[in-house]
């Protein structure tokens, strides 16, 4: 353990932080420590809650919320779970049966326990019990009776995992929606079977209660507060114990969205997540003049915002923490994906160039929020594009939550389509979430070059090195996309350890060095400043933890005393008319001169 590296990482934590992190970890001791006395205290404050009727309006109008996010979650492989078959992150386990489901074995993910937890948000019921069928409900009965069974307080992690209060929040909402759902669809009525589910989800809501993630806040915290309200909502009256929810939702609301709409954490799939956390919220009915106003309009704000982080294709781009398929399309959660061709969130830091099937998301923003930057990857100045609504440039997204080299690997600079410095971090990264040292970036503002969709920014990454980097994305839609990088002051190596690296899919055929088709479209890249390598086969994670491989590319800048420029076009049409030179030194003069915004 560096004590600097610590330092540097922890001094960015709020005092709220530092006393409920104290707190928190005192409190899970005494739960593991005194397990008997601790689930007594729980239960006797469980008792005080009124049981949940998952056959009111409020309950049906989340169930419904939630059963579009679990139906893209789990697709169709929630059927298989009356016979304890669970797909949890794009990896199959057969247990069996339902009686065989092990909690606590093995699930592949080294030290992190993010499969457990996706098999204890029990996000299958939801799908499962919407059939209305009495099989169904008999199953997730004895789930959730061999869960409390076999997930005792004094096992090593279960506070990690099952019993997370994040792992928590997920299954009290998955479980009073699949409830709800399954009455809407006229199932048979089980009395003992919904009682389990019920009395379940009522020990949730006082867990979470008195475990609430203050520690850690931002959507950890928010999810434990929109699972209360989804049970107060389901209530006849507020429940005492929840009053807090009247201040506490806005409080937390404003943590995590921030003015442009997008989500403090800069996460395009969090962002989708939290929007739909935000309309449970909604429909909850809690606090109608206190929340309704401020609550659509953040719905309105975050719809807005959502279109600027998505490309052509409907999907989000991969930024930081992000995957596809832990949550809806984005193209399914709002009503329009067709922004301007030029789109800002100046407080999110993106950019979105794009008309038609071309598109361009660019990462110009902070990684994430100082005192939680836990979901950020070294990304700065990325892009990913599409040409004729057909990725070609891709991120290489998140193959693990677990710490080891896989991870560090898919946050580093080097897994992005950003410039950078090699041998060095704009971010210092560390286990799986931590954050030491780290940049910052925002836009330049100058002029664009004539007919181009354009955007540029800067980083302060490499600040620590003496070198600050620049990039400017020039889009002509239709045709062809620029991207120009300026290092300047690069006094490592003379300039000779800077590089841009891109990552084009496999799905895209190279017929040459610089060329590749996909279907009839062809993608020709040439470098106009500086020197491509001959592409590398590579590997990148458009799904959680499911390998695809990808065309690497790298380009050397050419190097003018301190400073370093490359220039890179990509061009899918015949009418694309390449940059020449006189244009690109007008681009790099202005990328040297321009003034950069706050980061």
């Amino acid at each position: 353990m560096s004590v600097g590296r610590l330092w540097r990482t922890v001094r960015h934590l709020t005092a709220e932080q530092w006393v409920f992190r104290l707190l928190c970890r005192g409190q899970r001791l005494v739960m593991r420590h005194h397990p008997k006395f601790s689930r007594r205290r729980i239960d006797r404050a469980a008792r005080k809650l009124p049981l949940a009727d998952p056959s009111s309006d409020e309950a049906v109008a989340i169930a419904e919320i939630v059963l579009q996010l679990q139906t893209a979650v789990h697709g169709d492989s929630y059927e298989g779970a009356p016979a304890g078959k669970f797909t949890l992150l794009n990896r199959d386990y057969d247990f069996g049966s339902v009686e065989q489901v092990s909690w606590r074995g093995e699930f592949h993910e080294g030290n992190n326990p993010l499969r457990r937890m996706n098999l204890a948000y029990m996000g299958y019921a939801v799908p499962l019990l919407a059939r209305g069928w009495a099989e169904d409900l008999a199953a997730i009965r004895a789930l959730v009776v061999s869960l409390d069974q076999q997930n005792a307080w004094s096992a090593p992690g279960v506070f990690r995992d099952v019993w997370n209060a994040y792992t928590a929040s997920h299954r009290l909402i998955n479980l009073l929606s699949a409830l709800a759902l399954y009455r809407k669809a006229g199932g048979p009525p089980d009395a003992a079977a919904e009682a389990v589910l019920l009395e379940h989800a009522r020990f949730c809501a006082a867990f979470i209660r008195a475990n609430l993630e203050r520690d850690l806040q931002f959507n950890h915290l928010m999810k434990n507060y929109v699972a209360l309200s989804a049970y107060a909502g389901m209530c006849d009256t507020l429940p005492s114990a929840l009053g807090l929810l009247g201040a506490a939702i806005p409080k937390s609301i404003r943590q995590n969205v921030l003015a442009d709409g997008g989500q403090a954490e800069r996460c395009p799939m969090y962002h989708v997540l939290s929007m739909l956390d935000v309309r449970v919220l909604v429909a909850s009915g809690l606090f109608p003049d206190a929340w309704q106003p401020a609550l659509d309009e953040t719905v309105a704000r975050m719809s807005a915002a959502l279109p600027v982080m998505t490309l052509a294709d409907g999907e989000i781009a991969l930024m930081n923490d992000s995957w596809v398929g832990e949550a809806p399309r984005a193209d399914s959660v709002v009503d329009t994906l067709v922004p301007q061709p030029v789109t800002r969130l100046p407080e999110t830091g993106y950019v979105r160039l794009g008309q038609d099937g071309d598109s361009v998301v660019f990462d110009c923003g902070r990684c994430g929020p100082d005192d939680n930057p836990g979901h950020a990857h070294a990304d700065f100045l990325s892009v990913e594009a599409t040409a004729g609504g057909m990725r070609f440039l891709v991120d290489t997204g998140v193959p693990t939550y677990t710490a080891g080299d896989d991870r560090n690997a898919s946050r580093s600079a080097a897994a992005h389509n950003g410039p950078r410095l090699t041998g060095a971090e704009p971010i210092e990264f560390w286990k799986s979430f931590r954050v030491g040292r780290r940049g910052y970036a925002g836009e330049l503002d100058f002029t664009p070059p004539d007919g181009a969709l354009f955007a540029a920014g800067w980083q302060s990454g490499y600040a620590h090195l003496g070198a600050d980097v620049r990039r400017a994305v020039c889009l002509w839609p239709g045709k062809g996309l620029l991207i120009a990088d300026l290092w300047r002051s690069v006094t490592s190596g003379g300039g000779g350890n800077a590089e841009a690296r891109f990552l084009v899919p496999s799905e895209w055929q190279g017929t040459s060095g610089t060329t590749f088709r996909q279907g009839d479209t062809e993608l020709s890249i040439q470098v106009l400043t500086g020197t491509l390598s001959p592409p590398v086969e590579a590997s990148h994670w458009y799904r959680f933890g499911v390998e695809r491989k990808a065309h690497r590319l790298d380009v050397s800048p050419a190097v003018e005393g301190a400073d370093a420029r490359a220039a890179v076009f990509f061009a899918w049409s015949v009418d694309a008319v390449v940059p020449e030179a006189a244009a690109l030194s007008q681009l790099f003069d202005g990328l040297a001169t321009a003034i950069p915004t706050a980061g």
